[in-house]
């Protein structure tokens, strides 16, 4: 499963992924009935992946990425992994693959102090 690399701060891409089996067949992942999770590894620390993961075509292994703000915060070679939650079955993972954010310039309406470090557990929202 190759990972396009990302610009830092840049979040009009959304990256399009096959994930695929790691047995040299290249044969898709399928995905029917996945939600999508995501984990970044920056210099030791992993952070959830806060922007938003689709399914794009199930049997194939597409899904998208439009990645968030503190996706794309900091600049650097990282590692991430996601993870399929199958609706009553088990859980997959992926290999970790190494991903690429090349540094931004500081332009004014970019956010260079963005923090990238989101909580890697979900939390449930209260509302009354």
């Amino acid at each position: 499963m190759p990972m396009p690399n990302a610009v830092q701060y840049s979040r009009n891409d959304t990256f399009q992924i096959t994930w695929t089996f790691d047995d040299d067949t290249a044969t898709p992942v399928n995905l029917t009935g996945a939600t999508l999770y995501g984990i970044i590894l920056r210099d030791e620390t992993q952070t959830a992946i806060t922007g938003t993961l689709t399914v794009v075509t199930a049997l194939s292994g597409v899904f998208s990425w439009a990645p968030s703000v503190a996706d794309v915060a900091q600049a650097g070679t990282f590692f991430v992994q996601f993870y399929a939650k199958y609706s009553g079955g088990k859980p997959k993972l992926s290999s970790r693959h190494r991903w690429f954010v090349e540094p931004g310039f500081d332009f004014a309406f970019a956010s260079p102090s963005q923090s990238p470090s989101a909580s890697v557990s979900p939390s449930a929202s209260a509302s009354a």
